[in-house]
């Protein structure tokens, strides 16, 4: 028989040296898959081929075959009659083996491929509905600031003008004869330019709440108090919040917003500078110049400067005139510039930080949107139909599968009676206690985790309250319950019993945590040196990847006997179906056995 070597190999073409031909054979693989070799019949030391890798056999007889076969799947196998010094590759020179596994490998990049889409589709999908969630609540929230806003305006204006016809007509107490009362008049006027000032600051926060800066703030804002909400500027979904776009929810809000603005924005310095101009007017009248050079300023400054580059600015579209304008209309822009001074002195950058805090949802909005797009999309509390089979078990690895299986329920087109309370959902982390009946006497722990996994876990166990319920259900209408196993692993992987299931649980927790060491171990990091690395780490249908598989296969080879043997018995159910498929044999209900594959399936076989 011939021995393995790590001999130097060389690839197809290159010629090998005198000693070479006369006792080697080289084996290349160029395929992206894991591959054994072997000389003679399958040994547990057979070397594996990497992508990329290869390996030189030293030849015991000038004749012999090299067998081959995929890790993946070991019934892609073929072998290759071989003499000294010929370089053989994986995917050219042992027939059936090479088509069969070439195809294989296309099918499962395809299949990868495809989950891929549909996981990111999902994922758009959940994104969207929970922006345009959030985005309606940041509306909500523009709105009332844009009507406590408008009000307070309205009101300072309503004070002015009251003010100035107060003044016009000499109503009481507003009338100032004699030199006697200039000072009073000058302070009426004085009182009048800052109700006006304060005013016209409302209007410019007003304004600067619907610029491109604040809304750039807010974005940024928002991505950092949900880690849901990373993506939400990529996705452009709070453009709508700037007053000059038009979002795409509450168009009924978007016209109410623009009214508003537009009558304070152009209807307060128009109605202050009339006002000025009737105080002004009572006051020259009067003898009372001081308070008319005090009305005066800001109604001239308004008027004439403001006015005046506001109508350059509209006819050139000049940068400059359009800084000269805001620059003259400073009684807008006191906030602002008040914001900007603070932000410096404590080193941050501008006002919109500060302005966009006003239109930010709190953080009880956030989370409730989450809440609301999680129990719409990824919450499901099973939905058990009568007259139907009904999904009494699932396996969660399968993650299309799992969003049809829940369209399907949905849709009131299946019958599951599965639960999935994931983190961010009404009953995630909460425990219900075990009920003291006589047929749970055997039961130990406070809650449900204990027996479902050996302690209490960070996720609850509502849902198994809920589940229970559901099948409960489901038997009081006579349905026919299914249990969905791994696809190739049907009616494997169970649980001893129920009472066993929670320490079955802690015992594969404890293993697995070992993988840490593992990572470090010699055979493993000498595995990465052989090609490890290249296999494709593309999730599949299952959740697994040919580098995840590959990796668990070398982490079992690494456990101990017991420990490997323990853990290969458990594979064909997840976690927690191991401990739903042991309920319902506790509970003496029969189902059926199925494959995740078998779905659509009506005739699989009955179990008790």
């Amino acid at each position: 028989m011939a021995n393995l070597q790590s001999e130097p190999w060389g690839f197809p073409g290159v010629p090998a040296s005198e000693d070479q031909q006369q006792e080697t054979c080289q084996v290349y693989n160029d395929l992206q898959a894991a591959v054994e070799v072997s000389s003679g019949s399958v040994s547990a030391d057979s070397p594996v081929l990497y992508p990329g890798s290869g390996c030189s056999l030293a030849l015991s007889c000038r004749d012999m075959k090299v067998s081959v076969w995929l890790r993946d799947d070991p019934g892609v196998c073929g072998s290759c009659a071989v003499t000294a010094s010929r370089s053989l590759t994986l995917s050219q020179d042992f027939g059936d083996f090479s088509r069969e596994a070439a195809e294989l490998i296309r099918k499962d990049m395809r299949a990868a491929r495809k989950e891929a889409g549909l996981r990111q589709a999902r994922k758009k999908e959940i994104c969207q509905q929970l922006y345009e969630e959030v985005k309606r609540a940041a509306v909500r929230k523009q709105r009332r600031m844009i009507i406590c806003t408008s009000i307070t305006i309205l009101a300072l204006l309503g004070l002015v003008i009251f003010g100035a016809i107060a003044i016009a007509n000499k109503l009481q107490p507003l009338i100032f004869e004699g030199e006697s009362q200039s000072h009073e008049a000058a302070g009426v006027a004085a009182l009048a330019v800052i109700l006006w000032c304060i005013a016209m600051g409302c209007v410019g926060v007003l304004r600067a709440s619907a610029d491109d800066a604040t809304a750039a703030q807010l974005q940024t804002s928002l991505r950092a108090a949900r880690p849901e909400l990373q993506g939400y500027e990529e996705d452009g979904t709070l453009r709508g919040i700037a007053l000059r776009d038009e979002p795409d929810v509450d168009s009924e809000n978007e016209d109410i917003r623009y009214s508003l603005f537009v009558i304070c924005y152009w209807g307060m310095p128009i109605a202050g500078v009339i006002c000025g101009i009737m105080i002004a007017a009572r006051l020259y009248e009067d003898g009372h110049f001081w308070g008319v050079l005090i009305v005066s300023i800001p109604a001239i400054a308004a008027a004439c400067f403001g006015g005046g580059w506001m109508c350059l600015y509209t006819l050139r579209q000049d940068d400059l005139a359009w800084r000269l304008c805001q620059a003259s209309l400073v009684f807008f822009q006191w906030p602002l510039i008040l914001l900007n001074a603070v932000a410096k002195c404590r080193g941050g950058s501008d006002s919109a930080k500060a302005v966009s805090a006003l239109i930010q949802p709190a953080k009880e909005d956030l989370n409730q949107a989450v809440l609301q797009t999680n129990q719409r999309t990824i919450v499901f509390e099973g939905n058990v139909l009568p007259g139907h089979h009904t999904v009494a078990s699932w396996p969660g690895k399968y993650e299309s599968a799992w969003d049809l299986l829940v369209a399907g329920a949905r849709k009131d087109e299946i019958s599951a009676a599965v639960v999935f309370l994931p983190e961010g959902s009404e009953h995630f982390g909460l425990h219900d206690p075990i009920p003291r009946t006589e047929d749970l006497r055997d039961l130990r722990g406070e809650c449900w985790c204990v027996p479902l996994y050996g302690e209490a876990k960070p996720w609850g166990c509502r849902w198994w309250s809920h589940w229970i319920a559901n099948i409960e259900k489901a038997v009081q209408l006579g349905a026919t319950l299914e249990v969905y196993f791994f696809n190739g692993k049907k009616g494997q992987g169970k649980a001893a019993d129920f009472a066993a299931a929670g320490t079955e649980h802690r015992r594969r927790d404890s293993i697995f945590r070992r993988k840490a060491d593992f990572g470090k171990s010699e055979g493993f990091l000498r595995a990465l040196d052989d090609g490890l690395d290249q296999l494709s780490k593309e999730r599949g249908p299952d959740g697994s990847s040919p580098f995840s598989r590959e990796e668990h296969r070398l982490f079992l080879a690494w456990l101990q006997e017991e420990e490997r043997k323990f853990l290969e018995h458990s594979e064909g159910l997840g976690n927690s179906q191991k401990a739903e498929v042991a309920w319902l044999e506790r509970k003496g209900y029969h189902y059926l056995e199925k494959e995740v594959s078998e779905l659509a399936d009506s005739s699989p076989k009955a179990m008790g």
